[in-house]
C-alpha cells in the first residue's frame, strides 16, 4: 500500500506525521516493507460499537494488541478528568479508535467534535451531549521470575534480567539483522526501532522500558543509581556491594587515577551482577554540578566547586566506568552526567516567606556565568570522557526548562561537542512545575522536550501523553524513532545483544567486595581527608600509647549513607564509623555522643562527654552535619555549628588534659573560623562525608599516611548565609533581585532589602574566606621551585628579582586569537575539542616538589592563574588550570608539569563573548595561606601580547 491507500483513523491531520522526507529514512523504509506481510497489512480490530466495526491501525503496525472498546454509552460520562489529553474528531467511533492508539486511555468521552482520554474509569453518570465508553485491555505479559539470588547459567530466559535473545540459535530473533554484529550500530538500532509496535515505542520512552516481543527482549530498568557504588536489592544482594565515599570527600584526593579507579570498579561490579542477572547496565552517575553554593543539599554528591577539577572528575569516573581494557569494543558500563545544567538547590523558604524547590526553579543566569562555570564539567564529560549518558535537569535555564532546551540538548551537547548517547529527564521533569509554567499543555511539553533531544523520560509523562501528542500532529512517528534508536544504540553498545565476550566473563566472586576492592574504598578517604590545623603536632596520635582517647560527639558513631546514592548494603554489612577508626590501632577507648545528632539542640548529654573528656588523656570529637541536615529535597539553612554543637566542642576542648583533635564530617562548609582560633583544639582533619570509609582515616590519625587532601569548597564566613539567597545562581559579586536572607517581613516580603551577592567559588569571592580553596597541610614540610618555557621554546628565568622577566619578549598569544576566529566562523559557542588537542601550549611549567621534611607523603600541586584585571568587571580573581599529586620520599626531590590551555588565556564577557586577554598573568603553584605552615608555594609572572 501506498501512503495515501492506508487507513486512515481521523481524516487529514492523522497523515500529518508520516509525510514528506520522513518516507525516506530507514525506519519508515522497514515500515513499508512489512506492509507486504498480511499480519501487519490488515492489524483490524473490530469494535463493538453498536453493530459497527472500527479499523484501527497506524502506518501498518498493529498497536492496538486485541484492545476491545466497550459498547457506546450514549448520555453518559465515564472517567474523571483528560489525564491523557484529548483530539478532535469527526465521531464517537473515532474518539474509540484514537483512545485504543494511546496505551493511557482506558476510558473516553466525544463531545462536540472533540475526543478525551481518561486514564481511570471512575465516575461514571448521566451528562446531556456526551458519549462515552472503556477499552478493554489485556494484561501486560509477566515479567520475568525475581531470583533471590544470582541466575545459575548465563543468559538464563527465566532469571536474568538482561536475557539476550541473539545466543540462542533456536530462537527466530538469532537471523534477525539488529543480531548481526558484522553490521553498523546505526543500522542494527534501527532494525530494532522497526520492529516495535507502536504503542510497545511509546512505552520504551519511559525509564521502565516493556519487553519487546518482536525482539524477545525482556523489560528493561534504565534507571539506576551508583554514585558511591551499585545500589542493587539487599534481598538478592545480601553480602553488598562496595561503598565508596560520597563524592565530596574524594574530589579533594585531586588524584585522577583514584577517581577513573574508583568509576572502574563500580562499572566492573555492575557488569559483574548483570552477568548474573542481579543488575542493569546504565547508572546514572556522576553528578558534576558545581557545589557553587555551601547551603546546596547535594553538595556531598559532586567532587567540588571548580570547573576545571570538576570536569576533571567527570572525566577520569566516566572512562573508568565505562571502558574496560579487557574489551575496549564495547561499553562495560554507561555512565550519566548530570543534571545538566543549572541544578544547584533543592527546596528553601526564606524567613521572609519565599520559597523555591528544584522543580519549579527557573534557574536565571548571565551568559557569562553559564558558559564559564557551570557548563564546562559537562563539556569535559561529553569531549573527553566520551560518556553515554545525559540527565537534562529538573530546572528551566532562563526560561527554558533544561529537558525542552533545544540549545543545551541539540546545538551544544549534540552538535558542537558531539555527544552521541541518550539524554534521560531527571525524574517527572517532563511533568513538574517548571515544565508546566513554559508548556502548560502536557503534549506540548512533550513534543518540545523530544524535539529538542530527550530520549528517555525518568515517569510517566511521555507514556502517557506522546500517544495523543502523536495525534495532535505536534510530533511524528520519526521523531519518536530518532529518541529510541539513542536508546537501544547505547544497549548495542554494552554488548546486550552480540555474541559472548570477555565482559561476559566477569564474575561476582572475583569482583564484588573484593580485599582489593574495600582497600580501594578506603583510599577515598585516606587521601582525600584535608588537614587544616596540626599545632604543636597534636596529629598523628603515638601508635600504641597506653592511654585512654575519649571518642566523643554527634558524628563520632553515624554513618551517613542512603542506598539512592550507592549501596544500601556495604561490603559485609559492616558500616564503619569514626568510632571504629580510632578502635583500630587504640585499644582504650571510651564513648560519649553528647549531642544526640548533628542538628538536635539536646544539650543534657553534655555534661557525660565533658566528663570523658577531662579524664582521658586524648580527645578526638567527631562534629559536622548529617542528611537532615541538607540533602536532596532541601538545602541547609546555615552554613555554622548548632548551638549545641558549639557547646560540645567549647565545653570538652576547655576540659580536655592537651588540645584536642576535630574531626570535621560534613558536605556543608561549616564556619569554623572559631575553632580555629581556639588553642585548645591542636588539630582539624576534615573528612567531608566519608561514609563506611571512615575507618580510612586511622591511617591518618595514627600516622601510618600523612593526609595530602585538599579543599575543594570555599569555606565561608557565617555572615555569608545572610547576605545572598541561593535563589541567586549568579557566580560573580554584585546586586541581587532577591531579598536579603535576614529579613523576616513575610507580610510584605517586598519591602525586604536586595541582597549583595559577595561573589561565589575562589573564582569571585570578594571577601576573606575562612579556609581557601585547595587548602591542606602535611605531616611533613615543602618546596616549590619552578621553571618556565614559553611556546617559543625560549626558558623564562624564575623570579628571583623584580626584573627577571623584564628581559623576555612577552608571549605571543596568536594561536589563541586564530582559535577564537575559527570558532566564531563555525557559527560554535564552544571552540572545536580537536582543535584544543591540536594546539601547543603557550607556556609551560616543570614545578620541582621537594619534601623538606622527615615523613614520605603525597603533596598535591595546584595551578591556578591570575589574569590581567583579576577580581574587577567580572574578570576572575584566579582560576585553577591544572593539578598533579605525587609522592615524594623525605630529603627528595619529584617534577610535575603543569602547562595553562589556551582557554585559560580568554575571559567570556557579560555578553557571553569570548576574547583574548593580553597583558601581565601571574602563574602561582599551591596555595599562598599554606607558606607559614611549611608548605609549598611559588608564583611567576609573564607578559602577553598577540
Amino acid at each position: 500500500l501506498t501512503q495515501s491507500e492506508r487507513p486512515s483513523l481521523d481524516g487529514a491531520s492523522n497523515m500529518a506525521p508520516h509525510t514528506g522526507a520522513a518516507l525516506a529514512s530507514p525506519l519508515h523504509a522497514r515500515s513499508e516493507r512489512r506492509w507486504s506481510s498480511l499480519a501487519y497489512m490488515m492489524a483490524v480490530v473490530v469494535l463493538a460499537l453498536g453493530g459497527q466495526s472500527v479499523t484501527a491501525v497506524h502506518d501498518g503496525v498493529d498497536i492496538t494488541r486485541d484492545i476491545t472498546c466497550s459498547p457506546l454509552a450514549n448520555n453518559t460520562r465515564i472517567g474523571q478528568g483528560d489525564g491523557c489529553g484529548s483530539v478532535a474528531v469527526a465521531s464517537a467511533e473515532k474518539c474509540c479508535s484514537q483512545c485504543i492508539l494511546n496505551p493511557c486511555c482506558l476510558a473516553f468521552t466525544y463531545a462536540r467534535g472533540t475526543c478525551y482520554f481518561k486514564n481511570n474509569t471512575e465516575g461514571r453518570g448521566p451528562s446531556n451531549g456526551r458519549i462515552s465508553g472503556t477499552t478493554s485491555r489485556p494484561p501486560p505479559p509477566p515479567p520475568p521470575p525475581t531470583p533471590s539470588g544470582p541466575c545459575a547459567t548465563f543468559n538464563d530466559p527465566n532469571c536474568s534480567w538482561l536475557f539476550n535473545p541473539c545466543l540462542d540459535s533456536a530462537l527466530p530473533y538469532h537471523a534477525m539483522p539488529f543480531c548481526d554484529p558484522a553490521r553498523s550500530i546505526g543500522d542494527r538500532a534501527a532494525d530494532m526501532v522497526g520492529r516495535m509496535t507502536l504503542a510497545e515505542k511509546i512505552e520504551s520512552l519511559d525509564n521502565s522500558a516493556p519487553a519487546i516481543a518482536g525482539l524477545g527482549t525482556h523489560p528493561y530498568q534504565w534507571w539506576n543509581e551508583a554514585s558511591t557504588g551499585l545500589d542493587v536489592n539487599p534481598t538478592r544482594v545480601p553480602n553488598g556491594t562496595t561503598k565508596f565515599a560520597y563524592p565530596i570527600t574524594t574530589g579533594m584526593s585531586f588524584n585522577r587515577s583514584l577517581w577513573r579507579a574508583t568509576g572502574n570498579q563500580i562499572g566492573r561490579e555492575a557488569r559483574a551482577l548483570m552477568n548474573v542477572g542481579l543488575s542493569y547496565s546504565t547508572f546514572w552517575a556522576p553528578v558534576i554540578n558545581l557545589a557553587r553554593e555551601p547551603r546546596w543539599g547535594r553538595n556531598l554528591e559532586t567532587p567540588g566547586e571548580d570547573p576545571y577539577q570538576v570536569g576533571e572528575y567527570a572525566i577520569q569516573f566516566t572512562q573508568g566506568m565505562q571502558n574496560s581494557p579487557d574489551d575496549p569494543g564495547h561499553l562495560q558500563a554507561s555512565a550519566c552526567c548530570k543534571h545538566y545544567v543549572l541544578n544547584s538547590m533543592e527546596d528553601t523558604t526564606e524567613p521572609d516567606g519565599e520559597n523555591e524547590n528544584r522543580g519549579s526553579v527557573d534557574s536565571n543566569v548571565t551568559q557569562q556565568d553559564l558558559l564559564d562555570s557551570y557548563m564546562v564539567p559537562f563539556q569535559a564529560c561529553v569531549e573527553q570522557g566520551k560518556v553515554s549518558g545525559l540527565m537534562c535537569s529538573y530546572n528551566a535555564v532562563n526560561g527554558v526548562p533544561s529537558c525542552a532546551n533545544t540549545w543545551l540538548l541539540d546545538k551544544v551537547a549534540r552538535g558542537e561537542w558531539g555527544f552521541d548517547g541518550y539524554i534521560t529527564s531527571d525524574c517527572d521533569a517532563i511533568g513538574d512545575r517548571a515544565m508546566q509554567n513554559a508548556f502548560p499543555v502536557p503534549e506540548e511539553a512533550v513534543a518540545a522536550s523530544m524535539a529538542a533531544g530527550t530520549d528517555n523520560d525518568c515517569g510517566k509523562t511521555y507514556g502517557t501523553h506522546v500517544g495523543s501528542a502523536l495525534n495532535k500532529s505536534l510530533i511524528s512517528e520519526a521523531l519518536i524513532d530518532t529518541r529510541l534508536t539513542m536508546l537501544w544504540m547505547v544497549r548495542l553498545r554494552l554488548g546486550h545483544f552480540d555474541p559472548i565476550g570477555p565482559l561476559d566473563g566477569i564474575e561476582p566472586a572475583t569482583t564484588v567486595c573484593t580485599p582489593e576492592a574495600i582497600d580501594l574504598s578506603m583510599q577515598g578517604t585516606i587521601q582525600s581527608a584535608a588537614l587544616l590545623k596540626n599545632e604543636g603536632r597534636a596529629l598523628p596520635l603515638s601508635l600504641g600509647g597506653k592511654g585512654q582517647v575519649a571518642v566523643l560527639g554527634p558524628n563520632a558513631n553515624y554513618t551517613l549513607k542512603t542506598g539512592y546514592y550507592g549501596p544500601r548494603v556495604p561490603c559485609g554489612g559492616k558500616d564503619w564509623t569514626a568510632l571504629d577508626a580510632v578502635k583500630k590501632y587504640a585499644t582504650n577507648v571510651v564513648y560519649a555522643a553528647g549531642v544526640p545528632n548533628a542538628t538536635s539542640s539536646d544539650e543534657s548529654g553534655i555534661d557525660t562527654a565533658v566528663a570523658l573528656a577531662t579524664s582521658a588523656d586524648t580527645v578526638v570529637l567527631v562534629v559536622g552535619t548529617s542528611l537532615e541536615w541538607a540533602s536532596e529535597g532541601h538545602d541547609a539553612t546555615q552554613i555554622n555549628f548548632t548551638a549545641a554543637q558549639s557547646t560540645l566542642i567549647d565545653r570538652t576542648a576547655a576540659a580536655a588534659k592537651k588540645p584536642i583533635v576535630l574531626l570535621l564530617m560534613t558536605a556543608v562548609p561549616l564556619d569554623i573560623s572559631k575553632q580555629l582560633g581556639n588553642p585548645k583544639i591542636g588539630a582539624i582533619l576534615h573528612l567531608g562525608q566519608p561514609s563506611v570509609t571512615v575507618l580510612g582515616a586511622a591511617e591518618l590519625l595514627f600516622g601510618k599516611v600523612s593526609p595530602a587532601g585538599r579543599t575543594i569548597q570555599t569555606v565561608y564566613p557565617t555572615a555569608y548565609q545572610d547576605e545572598i539567597s541561593i535563589f541567586d545562581f549568579n557566580m560573580r559579586p554584585g546586586p541581587s533581585t532577591f531579598a536579603r536572607p535576614d529579613c523576616f517581613d513575610s507580610t510584605n516580603p517586598a519591602a525586604c532589602p536586595r541582597g549583595t551577592n559577595p561573589g561565589r567559588t575562589h573564582r569571585f569571592y570578594t571577601g576573606t574566606s575562612v579556609v581557601p580553596f585547595g587548602f591542606g597541610l602535611s605531616y611533613t614540610t615543602w618546596s616549590y621551585s619552578v621553571t618556565a618555557v614559553s611556546n617559543g621554546g625560549q626558558p623564562i628565568p624564575p623570579e628571583t628579582s623584580e626584573d627577571s622577566t623584564l628581559s623576555v619578549q612577552p608571549i605571543r598569544l596568536g594561536a589563541v586569537q586564530t582559535l577564537l576566529e575559527a570558532t566564531a566562523a563555525a557559527g560554535r559557542t564552544f571552540p572545536a575539542s580537536d582543535m584544543l588537542k591540536a594546539s601547543v601550549a603557550v607556556v609551560q611549567y616543570s614545578v620541582n616538589v621537594t619534601n623538606t621534611g622527615t615523613v614520605d607523603a603525597d603533596d598535591v600541586v595546584l595551578g591556578f592563574i591570575k589574569p590581567p584585571g583579576s577580581g574587577t568587571n567580572g574578570v576572575p580573581i584566579q582560576s585553577l588550570f591544572g593539578f598533579e599529586r605525587v609522592h615524594v620520599k623525605a630529603g627528595e626531590t619529584q617534577t610535575v608539569y603543569l602547562y595553562p590551555s589556551l582557554m585559560d588565556f580568554t575571559q567570556v564577557g557579560s555578553d557571553g563573548h569570548r576574547s583574548v586577554v593580553t597583558g601581565e598573568y601571574t602563574i602561582s603553584f599551591g596555595v599562598s595561606k599554606t607558606l607559614t605552615f611549611g608548605m609549598g608555594y611559588v608564583e611567576h609572572t609573564i607578559q602577553t601580547t598577540i
